[in-house]
């Protein structure tokens, strides 16, 4: 789609940042409300979440696309519609999401995926997808994932779910993300009544909105590897907890640095003339409620880009949606499940093995 490394290599750092961004959520400033929500975030001891995920424009004529087949499963994601629900609590830890994941049209399917996670175990139920080949012996039932197991096999340490260190993580990056952006080129505030909130949530008391178009990128971009990343960076050299968190090691860093080292402001300016001649349409817009604790209990993010370029030309756009609630409340589980509903990983590999010539669960070890 551009045409050279320093053009993609930008478009990847913002993504990252808007990632990052989005996942932060009396009358205060926009800036300061979304700060003081991450510094409670870290007081999330249990909650019910649901949410929505729905493209809303795939807009690529198939002639400019891959023949075949791939041009076919992009399309049928046109309609594509991602749903959860589920419950979080910190001790013992226990987290249950429930997927749901449903595609329209002529070949409508609908099919759910319960997940089940405590600190050493995690469960997922084989859904039924007609369109895929799953042995009747495990549709409908949970495949056991012993995590010390797979460790054994991988032969190193899997990452692990630590919500409360994760949410110390994002709010120092954070904090150093807002202490080198301008307040009012980002963020705004929203009247309630006016932030299009679903008719359910009722508690929200403030609303912030991030907003970002294609005439922003450039000058965040700058900003972004001139200051924000290399502090990101030593905050990361200097806290053993955080490699961990993101698996990443200390050469991991240096390299880092070194690339960002050799970034030019001319090559900077010569891949955003590129990504202006061929972005037509960038917009990134999340709005982000905050009840009267200044928890952050809804959030809504859109994002809307269009190009034209030789390789390519269309539009892309998606919405997501997400509530918290009963915050620090007495949550509900469905449970860890038991007896004969569960199959091992030595099971699962049996069955599969069967599919694929028979290799054995000792065999993949």
């Amino acid at each position: 789609m551009f045409k050279n490394k320093v053009s993609f290599t930008i478009v990847s750092i913002l993504l990252v940042f808007a990632i990052v961004l989005s996942g932060c959520t009396k009358e205060t400033s926009p800036k300061k409300a979304l700060q003081e929500s991450l510094s409670k975030s870290a007081d999330l001891k249990s909650y019910s979440f649901k949410g929505q995920m729905k493209i809303e424009d795939f807009n690529f004529p198939d002639e400019e696309m891959e023949a075949g087949e791939a041009a076919y499963i992009l399309n049928l994601f046109k309609s594509a519609e991602l749903s959860w629900t589920g419950a979080y609590r910190a001790d013992p830890m226990m987290t249950e999401i429930n997927l749901q994941f449903a595609l329209q049209g002529d070949l409508a399917v609908t099919f759910k995926i319960p997940i089940i996670i405590t600190a050493e175990k995690v469960w997922v139920k084989v859904p039924n997808i007609p369109m895929l080949p799953i042995p009747e012996e495990i549709t409908g039932k949970f495949i056991e994932f012993d995590l010390k197991k797979l460790e054994e096999m991988a032969g190193e340490k899997l990452p692990t779910m630590d919500v409360s260190k994760s949410q110390k993580f994002v709010k120092e990056i954070t904090d150093i993300v807002f202490k080198h952006i301008e307040e009012e080129k980002y963020l705004s505030s929203v009247k309630v009544k006016e932030a299009g909130l679903p008719a359910d949530v009722v508690d929200v008391k403030q609303v912030v909105q991030l907003h970002l178009d294609q005439s922003q990128i450039e000058p965040l971009f700058t900003t972004i590897v001139d200051k924000i990343a290399p502090e990101v960076l030593d905050l990361l050299s200097k806290n053993k907890e955080y490699l961990e968190l993101t698996q990443l090691k200390q050469e991991d860093l240096d390299d880092a640095k070194k690339a960002l080292a050799e970034v030019k402001d001319g090559e900077i300016a010569e891949g955003f003339a590129e990504i202006k001649k061929e972005l037509k349409k960038l917009d990134f817009k999340v709005n982000y409620g905050f009840d009267k604790k200044n928890y952050p209990v809804y959030t809504d993010a859109s994002f809307s880009m269009a190009i034209e370029s030789e390789e390519a030309t269309g539009s892309f756009g998606f919405k997501v949606v997400s509530q918290l609630s009963d915050i620090n409340k007495e949550v509900k589980f469905e449970g860890e499940p038991k007896g004969d509903n569960v199959i091992s990983m030595e099971q699962l590999l049996e069955q599969m093995g069967g599919m694929f010539g028979g290799e054995s669960f000792d065999d993949s070890l």
